[in-house]
């Protein structure tokens, strides 16, 4: 029988980042989304959404929305981003000093018709 991977799990300290890889924008303007499974404590990790043009370095990148967990509560955490260039990803940060856990997943954002 296969088992089904279903989101990821991040296990970091305060400062500690991971990105997900780099998509094309559907618009400059949507709402974008993270469904959350479990997470260890509330408001210590942060959801972004970066952009930046296809011909700027990684590092360039502004960040065009976000959220913070704010609940044990398995669920999905949405939240608006605008001004989006040709790519967009997401990224989780963690805020707090003391080691902390979540599992979850990207959603692919929805974008609003230019």
């Amino acid at each position: 029988m296969d088992m089904l991977l279903l989101g990821e799990t991040f296990q970091a300290n305060a400062g500690e980042r991971v990105t997900g890889f780099w998509m094309p924008a559907g618009g400059n303007n949507g709402v974008a989304a993270v469904e959350v499974f479990y997470v260890s404590a509330t408001s210590v990790f942060d959801v972004i959404m970066e952009t930046k043009s296809s011909d700027q370095a990684d590092s360039s990148a502004a960040q065009i929305g976000s959220a913070t967990i704010s609940s044990t509560t398995p669920g999905v955490q949405k939240f608006d981003v605008a001004d989006a260039k040709d790519l967009v990803r997401y990224a989780v940060s963690a805020t707090d000093d003391a080691t902390q856990r979540i599992h979850f997943q990207f959603a692919q954002p929805l974008w609003a018709p230019n």
